[in-house]
């Protein structure tokens, strides 16, 4: 009797299964900017996981294998630190306190996506026996794959029937020329499409104009110069996204500023450089990189001040140790002035590494106090302050202090710093200028709090001047795009003007402010570039193309 031939079933094909959460979460998260959707590699996943194995151990190593991929590609898409950015940082990281960390991390969930994730699972469960979802699925991912394609022609339509409801005005056509490459207000042109190569054009011609950008000071003061001391107050995570956030930007203090900058770019996201960029303002905005490369004493701003008698000095809530902190403030941009060490004011906060943290009206008042010591000494002074850095905690406290406090008592202790400084009859030119923004509302491509990214809302920080020992005149607001080349600039021109002069100022603060030199926004990370462009803004990480910043 012939034996019955058995007859193996066919492979089946089985769809994405629960894989079209994972995709349709991909697809939705790239249509809000969450992601940037690598095609290539989605396309291969997707085929991965459509082929058919009857084999169940190898179906379990297939879908173990493609979740570890399914990740790597999510970090490659997302906006989160890159692997290389985390290595750098290795250092800082491992002296971050525990709660801190733990908190920090926490940070990078969204609560939200995941409910939404949830939703979706429970959708497709419900739908599954009903709706091929698998077809709708790999029909919207080949649709994007052939976007090239079809979209400029949608796009193409859609201005047509614009253009054919609103006709366009006589309008002159602006040609790219030299002469036009740099505008009357020192600004370069964006008149080009913003794609990759020609942005990266721009961000070259950026720094090229910058590198020939200076400020002039005085060589020498006269005998008749009246004599007045200039107060540099850097303080860490203030910005006016920040002080919008919290309810503080109609704070009182702001009403007593002569001058207040709306629309000055700190060009960076971290305290080193930011203070470094504020120390060699003399010069125009150099790269990140060239940042580092070494001294280069014309731009230093405190030593040719020093040139010109001022007494350098420095105050900080913190011992200047992190990060090399002090250092290297001394190595590029010639630093001078000695910290007291230890700490020597009464410790309001514990920092995110557990070191201690002065408290701002302690030092406030100790300079005061120096400079009445000293009252026939021209003053040069920096501050650094950190009160306001993420993952502070208040004195014998676990828990993190929230904020907004933290930044009304800053506040508060710059309008009683302004008090006694009155109080004391010394002519000073206060300069409050942030070193970066403390992130307290995230985005879509940086949660709360971090920022790897030098985004505009992180580098767009309150800067103010006030002119203790004159009159109050009507406060004026710059909202041109500035940088630390027009702080340097107006401060020049303070010296030239000898506008400590007259109780009034030697010149209307309409004058000493005209025609200060604008900067485009710039801003610049180690491993991040932001720049603002043709009213929008754009973001290259690392090597990686230019992607229009999702806010």
């Amino acid at each position: 009797m012939a034996r019955p031939i058995k007859v193996r079933p066919r492979l089946k094909w089985t769809g994405l299964g629960l894989w079209n959460v994972f995709f349709i979460g991909e697809f939705l998260l790239a249509a809000e900017g969450y992601l940037h959707l690598d095609l290539a590699y989605n396309c291969i996943l997707a085929a991965f996981v459509l082929i058919p194995i009857r084999n169940k151990p190898l179906s379990w190593l297939r879908t173990l294998i493609c979740m570890c991929g399914a990740f790597a590609m999510v970090y490659s898409e997302s906006w989160w630190p890159s692997i290389e950015s985390i290595q750098a940082n290795a250092h800082n990281l491992a002296v971050f306190e525990t709660g801190y960390l733990i908190e920090s991390v926490l940070g990078f969930v969204n609560w939200e996506m995941v409910g939404i994730g949830a939703v979706l699972v429970i959708v497709y469960l419900a739908l599954k026996d009903y709706v091929r979802i698998s077809t709708i699925t790999l029909l919207w991912l080949f649709a994007l794959v052939c976007a090239p394609v079809w979209k400029p022609l949608v796009d193409a339509h859609i201005a047509n029937a614009q253009m054919a409801q609103c006709p366009p005005t006589t309008a002159t056509t602006e040609q790219n020329t030299e002469e036009n490459k740099v505008s009357k207000n020192g600004l370069l042109a964006q008149t080009e499409e913003p794609t990759n190569m020609n942005l990266d054009r721009w961000l070259r011609a950026f720094y090229d104009k910058e590198r020939e950008r200076k400020v002039q000071f005085p060589d020498k003061l006269g005998k008749d110069d009246t004599p007045f001391d200039i107060l540099l107050v850097n303080i860490c995570s203030l910005s006016n996204a920040d002080l919008k956030a919290v309810d503080l930007a109609e704070h009182a203090v702001f009403n007593q500023f002569n001058i207040i900058f709306t629309n000055f770019n700190s060009a960076t996201s971290y305290s080193g450089p930011a203070a470094l960029r504020l120390l060699t303002s003399l010069c125009g905005q150099p790269s990140h990189s060239e940042l580092y490369e070494g001294r280069n004493p014309e731009c230093e701003i405190l030593n040719r001040l020093d040139d010109l008698g001022y007494t350098q000095r420095t105050f900080m809530d913190h011992s200047g140790t992190y990060d090399s902190f002090i250092q290297s403030l001394r190595n590029i941009a010639g630093f001078k002035p000695e910290l007291q060490q230890p700490m020597p004011y009464p410790k309001r906060y514990e920092s995110f590494d557990e070191e201690p943290i002065g408290d701002a009206k302690a030092v406030f008042a100790d300079w005061v106090k120096q400079v009445k010591e000293n009252k026939d000494v021209r003053n040069a002074t920096f501050f650094n302050l950190i009160a306001l850095h993420d993952g502070n905690r208040r004195t014998g406290q676990k828990k993190l202090a929230p904020f907004k406090p933290r930044a009304h008592e800053m506040l508060d202790d710059i309008q009683g710093f302004i008090k006694e400084i009155e109080e004391s009859g010394r002519k000073v030119m206060l300069v409050i200028v942030p070193e970066h923004g403390a992130a307290e509302e995230g985005d879509k491509v940086q949660v709360a709090k971090l920022r790897d990214i030098p985004s505009i809302s992180i580098t767009n920080v309150p800067v103010m001047v006030k002119f203790i020992g004159i009159k109050d005149q009507q406060q004026i607001k710059i909202n041109e795009p500035v940088s630390y080349l027009a702080l340097a600039d107006l401060i020049g021109r303070t010296l030239e003007t000898n506008f400590f002069s007259t109780e009034d100022g030697a010149i209307p603060l309409t004058e000493l402010t005209a025609n200060l030199p604008q900067t485009e926004a710039v801003s610049e990370n180690g491993n991040a570039k932001v720049v603002s462009y043709q009213g929008k803004d754009y973001v290259k990480l690392e090597k990686g193309d230019w992607r229009e910043y999702a806010k």
